[in-house]
């Protein structure tokens, strides 16, 4: 675990030294370079067709910083670079508060030094480039069908419970190797919370760190890979702990209104005798399907290790208000829904703390889809 955690933070120590196009272009024209930063906006409002940098191609076009002056052109960029943002804006679900921030910082009085300014812009709009991973949701009622989860350390449960998952990514780095690759962190936090048996207690929760590149492949059906680097454990020491670090690589297909990510992964040299079967429970990948229709949103995932053990993993989700909260519909049923629900610890090779078949339904509320 410590070797992964170091090769995590000294690649990202790494990466997060380069600088993205647009900051070394931004650098060119700050410095008063202009024709080079002309080159490096124009390369990118071409190529990527970033709508910030089609901005200030629009700008040097308009104001003949590194190259003629042609407003006709300048005027082509602008609305290339309005219409483009127009179209992601609209999609925003925090546009709303965006728009209260942007108000409350345009009634501070006016602040002279440029880096200054951009300090004060960022502590006010809290900028950290944070965006939801996997779904982010609530479930206050989530209903074991096939009876409760016995003794959890000593302690009463429920087969009703409250589950919630917090997952967060954020983009640190793109297209270093030229691929237009996004080099990325992220956080997934999954609990089970034991609220109704009276003395509430957490009766499992998974924590899972990882870094991960994505890649497109820009084709008509396989249109993405991503090669990630995970830990998974449930914080917990021996006789209890579950954990394993593993390298996972997914591949992403689009048909029509249908999406399909197909996942496998191995796992690392990390003991294997520290639970040794895990394996034997989670298999070797999964298959996720997401079919979106309208405004509806169906997601199937399947695993099976081909022993007897399975998972089927589906949820569905509606909006409610707006864009920013969400209808949530959770099932499962199968083996492996959380890392405490599989046996094999050293200590305890044919037990676990819950069954390890588990078939529940939940209802509840997502922020992210």
């Amino acid at each position: 675990m410590k070797k992964l955690i170091f090769i995590l933070l000294l690649s990202i120590s790494y990466l997060s030294a380069y600088s993205a196009e647009y900051d070394k272009a931004n650098e060119f024209y700050e410095d008063g370079e202009f024709e080079k930063a002309f080159i490096g906006f124009r390369t990118l409002a071409i190529d990527k067709k970033d709508t910030d940098a089609a901005y200030m191609l629009a700008y040097m076009f308009e104001t003949g910083e590194g190259c003629h002056l042609d407003k006709d052109k300048a005027l082509r960029w602008y609305r290339f670079s309005a219409t483009s943002t127009y179209e992601k804006d609209k999609h925003r679900v925090d546009k709303d508060i965006q728009q209260s921030s942007d108000q409350l910082y345009n009634s501070l009085s006016e602040v002279s030094n440029v880096d200054t300014k951009n300090t004060l812009y960022q502590y006010m709009h809290s900028i950290f480039n944070i965006k939801a991973h996997h779904a982010n949701y609530l479930i206050p009622m989530s209903m074991r069908l096939n009876g409760d989860y016995g003794k959890i350390r000593g302690r009463n449960t429920s087969a009703n419970e409250v589950e919630f998952q917090i997952s967060v990514k954020y983009d640190f780095a793109p297209n270093l190797l030229g691929f237009d690759e996004v080099y990325s962190v992220a956080y997934t936090q999954h609990s089970f919370w034991q609220y109704y048996v009276g003395d509430a207690y957490f009766r499992a929760t998974d924590y899972n760190p990882e870094m991960f590149v994505t890649i497109p492949m820009n084709t008509h059906y396989f249109k993405a890979v991503r090669l990630s680097a995970e830990h998974t454990s449930n914080g917990l020491g021996r006789p209890d702990e579950r954990a394993w670090n593993y390298l996972t690589f997914s591949s992403y297909f689009q048909y029509k209104s249908i999406f399909t990510e197909l996942q496998l992964w191995y796992r690392m040299d990390d003991n294997f005798d520290y639970n040794p079967e895990l394996t034997d429970t989670m298999g070797y990948g999964h298959i996720k399907f997401m079919i979106p229709y309208q405004k509806h949103l169906a997601t199937l995932l399947l695993r099976n290790n081909f022993k007897g053990k399975y998972a089927v993993d589906t949820s569905y989700s509606y909006p409610l208000f707006g864009k920013s909260l969400f209808l949530y519909l959770h099932g499962f049923s199968g083996y492996g829904e959380s890392m405490s629900s599989y046996a094999g610890s050293p200590e305890e090779p044919n037990t676990s703390h819950e069954d390890d078949r588990i078939h529940k339904i939940g209802i509840g509320f997502s922020i992210s889809r």
